[in-house]
């Protein structure tokens, strides 16, 4: 039951009618008995502002940032984890006792690390990552780290992809800009989604779809998930056998690192995966 000591904790993006983050953090707040309460708001970028601040006035948790203000983000808080600094992207904000918004993490390149481990081993080098927004921004960090050889980003703005790479620690040397639907000059081996592709208001284009799959990744990460059912990236993936790692299982780990922070408690992993699943009702 909600009432004068529930601490609010809330989603801001847009959209977020697909966001299974409500249910999964609901699911653990009652499992730990804590009195809080999880809700998405979907809010535009001309009053993003203005709703974080609405938040830290309402002395709310924090807030998960997603599409398309995780960037914005950054811009709003005091102060930056590591690897938001990194990467220039925020998805979590924490707000001080005062109401403030005081301090910016970036728990998707956690999730991220713990996803990609989650894969089979590479059987080549190389990876190709399509995007380069606040999501793409982690994802690379993430790369950098985990994958050895060329790195290809395709985005729609090539000025996205400079700042990419001349701010994400790691890709000097190794980031490879290609226009959006080229596909790299030479073999890769895993392809990282990071753009809105494969939510239900951005559908794939089928023949660049086709044309990146047939390339030859051993392996695949999506991070756009569907409230029921597969991605159509991970549909085609698992079609050509190739190992495809789901925005969920990045959802889950990267809400595993926002729960520690959110609430100092230990996150109870195996509540939250069952709701993600739909064991538990949000």
């Amino acid at each position: 039951m909600i009432g004068p000591s529930t601490r609010l904790a809330a989603l801001l993006g847009d959209p977020v009618d697909h966001s299974l983050s409500p249910r999964m953090h609901n699911a653990a707040f009652r499992n730990l008995g804590l009195d809080c309460r999880y809700l998405a708001f979907r809010v535009s970028g001309e009053r993003f502002e203005e709703a974080l601040r609405g938040l830290g006035a309402l002395g709310a948790l924090g807030a998960n940032v997603t599409v398309p203000h995780k960037e914005r983000a950054r811009r709003a808080v005091d102060a930056l984890d590591e690897d938001a600094r990194a990467c220039g992207a925020v998805n979590l904000v924490l707000f001080r006792r005062n109401g403030s918004a005081a301090w910016g993490a970036n728990t998707d390149v956690a999730g991220l690390r713990a996803t990609l481990d989650e894969l089979p081993p590479p059987r080549r080098e190389g990876a190709l990552l399509l995007g380069a927004g606040g999501a793409a921004r982690a994802a690379a960090l993430a790369l950098a780290e985990r994958t050895e050889g060329n790195l290809w980003v395709a985005a729609r703005n090539p000025e996205r992809i400079r700042d990419l790479e001349s701010s994400v620690p790691g890709l000097e040397g190794r980031c490879r800009p290609l226009a959006w639907g080229d596909l790299p000059s030479e073999p890769w081996d895993l392809l990282v989604q990071a753009t809105p592709l494969g939510l239900p208001s951005r559908p794939w284009d089928e023949a660049y779809l086709s044309r990146l799959l047939d390339a030859g990744p051993s392996r695949a990460l999506d991070l756009a998930y569907c409230p029921e059912g597969l991605t159509e990236l991970e549909e085609a993936s698992r079609r050509r056998g190739i190992p495809v790692a789901s925005g969920r299982r990045l959802l889950l780990h990267q809400g595993v690192a926002t729960f520690r922070l959110l609430t100092d408690r230990e996150p109870p992993l195996e509540i939250m995966e069952q709701a993600l699943e739909g064991g538990e009702a949000s």
